[in-house]
């Protein structure tokens, strides 16, 4: 009974935090203290036990720090570090259970950092937090460039587990703003934080284009003079910053300023940090209140390890609904997963099941292609009686634990049935949990048990999809690979990149010979162990490929494979395949004098060449696995796409949504910034989908193609701590070479489904307004923003609704009541033009004054045709007093003067020298607050 009961709470914990992140390990908060946190170390990183004294002299001091800043409430109880298999094994590690990298809440990787990569919005948990292996271990300079460690890691935590955001300006947010106090104002947080402007060791200038300071001008708050407490979230390294911002305090110090144009205003409704995490499930209802008394908050550190290879065992469905096809597919797929997609080295065992469980076979050692095609010949071909889910995977678990703790161990369930045969899968729930071992389901059709994905879910294995009825496999391989490359850090080799997955219709006409036709593009990263296979079901079929260089391969070459008992072809190039576009040709064999077509599914597969070129690789998920359409009848599909440690941007993205029925639908995800997106070329590319049409799953594939656009990121996408120094230049684009990859994106499970005509989907919130420029000339202010769709992200908006006023909470708190912007008000552009989701809108429009101390604010929603309103934007602000004109810096002068020079002589270069005195009082005249009409904020 307590172990049922135990469960049932792990599961009820699980389901509740899944929303946040789903593929991420489940961190649990018990009275305070945070439980399960896992960090991971890349296995690209050498031994070093420097590395763990720092990892856990970082989480020590932070806990401590944590502590503080969240008014004695919540720290870092306990912390399981994963080393590398690579390591050389000591006897303090223990064996890793259901610990995996690819599950980490927080990677030591790369050489960039810290970040953490944010994807669900506002008060939702982040995916991960990196911190570089140079971060971690150089103490010297991580706090030179960052400021003390342990703030920046709760800074960075503040991503993480409540999903606030930065309050510093950003290379896609304005430095400068125009305030209610018509004052040129630095991005921040909060008012409190004081300093002086400066441009070139000069007071800044005011741009009479944009009504605010230069992007040369920098704002200086690093005085010691600094006495303000909030905000963590803007600049950790601040020595009076301790806390986070809330709109509700009383001391000023501690106030969040909502005017500020940054990301926390703009993704959280401008509301304050302190505000979001209280309202966060670690906090709301009085949840977790201060501690009072003496605490300990140091935590425990244990370290784990694999302590051997990868281990699978396939539990395989034999009961009577899988005779015919469906144990024909079952064959394919795990046949080209034995023979193509295992890594070399690990071990693999087979389960099946019926009305009873049978071995067929023990752990077999994949160390050459012959072991591959025994285990292969193991595989079951006759399917019968009822079906034993839970009595296949009791089994599973036996055949791991044979001479060894079957912990860290991986069992691989499919099936197309109810269980229907005792022990029920919620009845070995807790065997799965006291095993250690990991569980990745595959529901071989909708009619699956759906209590398949309890057994992934408590033992954080993924959870698969496949329409069995469908004529392709290719979905089923997608899972498959997909099982493999999510844990590719398991191994010490490179795992398979799976390039091209298609099912493509195949035919042939009566006596007469017919090719289909097929293209796939093999990019310079890629190109080791090539393997180009084809499966079908029906009819035989023979094929040709045809490389970039000029070589084919045909049933007559070596390399050419026909399996006929699983009907399987599979090329495996036996050199690194040359880059650029491969061909292949299928022709369909029949001696029929009637007209026959089928299905062929196509998968191609290949390695990265080298070390200092790595691939292209995909990553994909839903926002929430569980859909209960009464309640959210949408989800957000995610692609990750990344070239070594580099978000890869402006690639085409697509999700194939594969319903119950056979049908499909195609949606496009964006890395803009909008919509569903969170932060524009971050390498996330996100896509709301609403089509549901009925209870049951859904399958997720994601297919990505290079464009000539395309390029990875250095030094830029994800949001990173504040840098002592100031942001750094301008991110770096690195074009990539062409290429195409496809990726599964796990299953969607919809209960409480119903149809309606009525449209309820309201368009996205515009969260990317800027005012780009303005003229005391025309009176004028030059609005832009990204075109958001009718339903989210789809289709075109009937209308936009844009107000001004001259406060800024005659936006924020009366939007309805401020000034409408009509047709009558725009100078250039047209309001009566919407563009399609993504596009850039841009309008000019008149407004009532100008002068000193004039400023207008603007808010924008979106309107479909059937009067649903999307949230109120970003709020932005327009300058219009009067600016004069520029003057040259002292650079600029310092040319003239060389002119004059040359040109005009020694009479000259008094006369210039009399100009440079006089530009130079005007300059510091024109910067003079009571000169100016308005004061810049500085010290007391």
């Amino acid at each position: 009974m307590t172990n049922s009961f135990c469960c049932f709470i792990f599961l009820s914990c699980l389901i509740a935090f899944t929303l946040a992140s789903s593929k991420r390990n489940l961190v649990i908060l018990n009275e305070g203290g945070y439980e399960n946190l896992l960090i991971g170390i890349s296995n690209k990183e050498p031994e070093s036990q420097d590395l763990i004294d720092n990892i856990k002299e970082i989480f020590t001091t932070g806990s401590s720090f944590l502590f503080q800043a969240t008014n004695q409430r919540v720290y870092w109880k306990n912390i399981i570090i994963l080393v590398p298999t690579s390591w050389p094994r000591h006897d303090e590690y223990n064996n890793a259970r259901t610990e995996t990298y690819d599950r980490a809440n927080v990677v030591i990787k790369g050489d960039d950092g810290p970040y953490v990569t944010n994807i669900m919005g506002c008060g939702k948990q982040g995916e991960m937090m990196v911190l570089s292996p140079k971060y971690v271990r150089d103490k010297v300079y991580a706090e030179n460039r960052y400021g003390r460690r342990d703030k920046t890691v709760v800074h960075e935590w503040g991503h993480l587990r409540w999903g606030v955001f930065d309050e510093y300006p950003t290379p896609l947010n304005p430095k400068f703003f125009v305030s209610s106090r018509d004052l040129i104002e630095a991005t921040r947080c909060s008012e409190a934080i004081n300093g002086k402007y400066v441009e070139n060791g000069a007071p800044c200038q005011a741009d009479p284009k944009t009504g605010v300071y230069r992007q040369s001008c920098d704002f200086t708050d690093e005085s010691i003079r600094q006495t303000s407490q909030t905000s963590l979230m803007y600049k950790q390294f601040l020595d009076s910053v301790n806390f986070f911002c809330s709109s509700n305090a009383a001391d000023e110090n501690k106030r969040h300023y909502e005017e500020a144009p940054n990301n926390q205003n703009k993704h959280c409704s401008r509301q304050g940090t302190w505000d979001v995490i209280l309202n966060t499930d670690d906090f709301k209802g009085g949840n977790n209140p201060p501690i009072e008394g003496d605490v300990n908050t140091n935590p425990t550190f244990q370290i784990v390890q694999y302590s051997s290879t990868r281990r699978i065992v396939l539990i395989l469905d034999t009961s009577g609904s899988m005779q015919g096809d469906p144990i024909a597919k079952l064959r394919q797929g795990m046949d080209q997963y034995i023979s193509s997609i295992v890594p070399t080295g690990s071990y693999v065992g087979i389960v099946t099941f019926s009305a009873t469980a049978s071995r067929k076979a023990e752990l077999t050692l994949l160390d050459d292609q012959r072991s591959r095609e025994d285990l292969i010949l193991k595989l079951p071909s006759i399917a019968k009686d009822s079906t034993g889910i839970g009595l296949g995977v009791l089994e599973g678990i036996q055949v791991l634990s044979l001479d060894q703790d079957p912990a860290g161990g991986f069992l691989l369930v499919l099936s197309d049935g109810l269980n229907n045969i005792d022990p029920d899968i919620d009845d070995v729930l807790d065997d799965v949990v006291n095993a250690g071992v990991i569980v990745d389901t595959i529901a071989f059709t909708d009619n699956a048990d759906t209590s398949l994905r309890n057994l992934s879910d408590v033992s954080g294995g993924n959870t698969y999809f496949y329409r069995a009825d469908s004529d392709s496999i290719t979905v089923l391989n997608e899972a498959l690979i997909a099982t493999i490359t999510d844990r590719s850090d398991l191994e010490n080799q490179d795992p398979p990149i799976s390039l091209f997955n298609e099912a493509l219709f195949v035919s042939s006409s009566a006596n007469t010979t017919t090719n289909t036709t097929g293209e796939v593009i093999i990019d310079k990263s890629v190109g080791v162990d090539t393997i180009f296979s084809f499966a079908w079901l029906d009819f035989p079929i023979e094929v040709t490929l045809n490389g970039p260089n000029g070589i084919s391969f045909d049933q007559s070459s070596e390399e050419y494979d026909l399996n006929n008992n699983d009907n399987i072809i599979t090329i495996r190039l036996t050199t690194t395949a040359v880059s650029g576009n491969w061909k292949f040709f299928i022709t369909l064999l029949s001696s029929s004098s009637q007209s026959q077509s089928q299905i062929v599914s196509v998968n191609v597969q290949s390695k990265q060449v080298s070390e200092d070129d790595p691939p292209v690789k995909i990553n994909s998920f839903v926002s929430d696995p569980f859909i209960d359409y009464q309640k959210d009848p949408y989800i957000v599909v995610f692609a990750f796409a990344t070239k070594g440690n580099d978000p890869v941007a402006n690639a085409d993205v697509i999700a194939i949504l594969e319903k119950s029925d056979g049908s499909d639908d195609v949606i496009k995800l964006y890395d803009s910034g909008t919509s569903a997106d969170i932060t524009k070329d971050d390498g996330v590319y996100s896509g709301y989908f609403f089509n549901f049409t009925g209870d049951g799953r859904y399958n997720v594939e994601v297919k990505v193609r290079g464009n000539q656009n395309t390029a990875a990121i250095s030094n830029g996408g994800n949001s990173r701590a504040y840098p002592i120094q100031g942001l750094e230049e301008e991110a770096v684009m690195i074009p990539v070479d062409m290429f195409e990859r496809s990726a599964s994106g796990g299953a969607i499970q919809v209960t409480n489904h119903v149809d309606s005509d009525i449209d309820f989907f309201e368009p996205s919130q515009i969260i990317d307004l800027a005012v780009i420029g303005v003229s005391y000339e025309k009176q004028s202010a030059t609005l832009q923003w990204t075109a958001v769709g009718d339903d989210f992200d789809k289709g075109k908006v009937f209308e936009y609704d844009i107000r001004f006023a001259e406060t800024f909470q005659g936006i924020s708190r009366n939007f309805s009541d401020a000034d409408r912007v009509t047709f009558d008000d725009v100078i250039n552009g047209d309001l009566s033009v919407i563009g399609e989701p993504g596009e850039i809108e841009e309008v000019t429009v008149r407004l009532p004054s100008r002068g000193d101390e004039v400023s207008y604010f603007f808010g924008i929603q979106a309107i479909d045709d059937a009067n649903n309103t999307g949230g109120l934007s970003n709020i932005v602000a327009a300058n219009l007093q009067y600016i004069p004109p520029l003057e040259p810096d002292e650079t600029d002068t310092a040319i003239v003067l060389y002119v004059v020079v040359g040109v005009v002589g020694a009479m000259g270069v008094v006369m210039m020298l009399i100009i440079i005195t006089y530009l130079k009082r005007r300059r510091r005249n024109a910067n003079n607050p009571n000169a100016m009409g308005h004061m810049n904020p500085t010290f007391a």
